[in-house]
């Protein structure tokens, strides 16, 4: 059984339209999970937004936009999706995913990976991470 582990993606942008027309703005984040254990795994998901994208020195808050315990027998696999808006994000936000509980770097349990898309289906490849593309955090 794996430990209880901290990962989040990196900081990502959310881009303004993945084609340069309004058609190809990001509608909605999906973010897959998959318990590759052989029990029951629990995570608590977290998505952040950044939402004022200055430059520094400034240094706008990160805010939590999504938290969520998601529970995933043995073998099953669950999605999320997290649509855009003005309470979640929108283009030029930036944002971090962060999971916590039966998960590691090692995908002993819950592995993830995440995408951002259109409403037409096509992926922001700015949005597009795997399990492996986590960073472990360090908890305190």
């Amino acid at each position: 059984m794996s430990s209880k582990k901290a990962l989040t993606s990196g900081p990502f942008f959310v881009p303004l339209s993945v084609d340069g027309t309004r058609f190809g703005a990001v509608q909605f984040l999906l973010i897959g999970f998959k318990n590759i254990a052989s029990h029951t795994s629990t995570v608590r998901l977290t998505v952040y937004n950044c939402r004022d994208t200055v430059l520094y020195p400034a240094t706008p808050p990160e805010e939590e936009i999504y938290c969520k315990k998601v529970t995933i027998p043995a073998g099953d696999c669950a999605v999320i999706r997290l649509d855009a808006g003005p309470d979640t994000f929108g283009g030029n936000n930036m944002l971090r995913v962060a999971i916590k509980g039966d998960t590691d770097k090692d995908a002993e349990a819950i592995v993830i990976a995440l995408s951002g898309n259109t409403a037409d289906g096509r992926q922001a490849l700015s949005m597009v991470f795997k399990h492996e593309e986590f960073i472990e955090l360090n908890e305190d």
